[in-house]
């Protein structure tokens, strides 16, 4: 009886040691919620139109239109993808300010990230926000941009790769299709290339345009 005991207390002081699922996932390598990988859901908004030109929470001077964010918890320079589940639509930030102070939001986004996602219609949004880099384990700059440029999304993978096949005679940069998974279903996007800076994908976006496409650009 008394071994018995002894073991039902060990398994509660060792259920105790380990973490409880929440809203945050351990991601590919485990560690912490700050570590490369690790996933939270919730709900994303975006502010900035009474901050812009004031410091952010980092003492940074805080710009509506760069790709920034604030959050409750994870370290300034942090860099985080944050997908919204309602649309697919996706952009990566930097982390330089806290918020957002609502219940049940993870994640408050500049104005122009948050446009990227479709927040600038929606307001809030249901989303996915993976971890991609933590400042220590960088070095150099914190945030490098990778623009490209999405030319539809399609349900039909053959569709997709007609439009691809149509496309690749318009630009020389690489065109390619990536399947995307969204509420149980499968869309399949017609991406071209990764541009280092906005210009660039914006010359593309504009000959993508002329030829009756409705393409978009966006930051990876």
């Amino acid at each position: 009886m008394m071994w018995t005991r002894l073991a039902v207390a060990l398994l509660f002081f060792l259920s105790a040691c380990v973490p409880l699922p929440g809203p945050w996932g351990w991601g590919r390598d485990g560690g912490s919620p700050a570590h490369k990988g690790a996933i939270q859901y919730g709900e994303a908004s975006w502010y900035g139109d009474k901050e812009h030109g004031n410091k952010a929470a980092s003492g940074e001077k805080f710009n509506r239109y760069a790709y920034t964010a604030a959050h409750k918890a994870l370290p300034f320079g942090t860099v985080v993808r944050v997908v919204n589940l309602e649309n697919g639509k996706h952009v990566v930030v930097r982390i330089n300010d806290r918020g957002p102070f609502v219940e049940g939001r993870i994640i408050d986004l500049s104005y122009a990230a948050g446009r990227a996602i479709g927040l600038d219609k929606s307001g809030v949004a249901k989303v996915r926000m993976e971890v991609l880099s933590h400042p220590s384990q960088r070095s150099g700059s914190l945030f490098h941009p990778v623009y490209t440029v999405q030319v539809g999304s399609y349900g039909d993978r053959k569709n997709a790769r007609d439009v691809r096949k149509k496309v690749s005679r318009i630009v020389r940069d690489r065109v390619r299709v990536e399947s995307h998974d969204s509420g149980g279903d499968t869309y399949y996007r017609v991406r071209i290339g990764h541009f280092d800076n906005r210009k660039e994908a914006e010359k593309v976006y504009r000959i993508i345009r002329k030829r009756g496409y409705k393409a978009d650009i966006f930051v990876e």
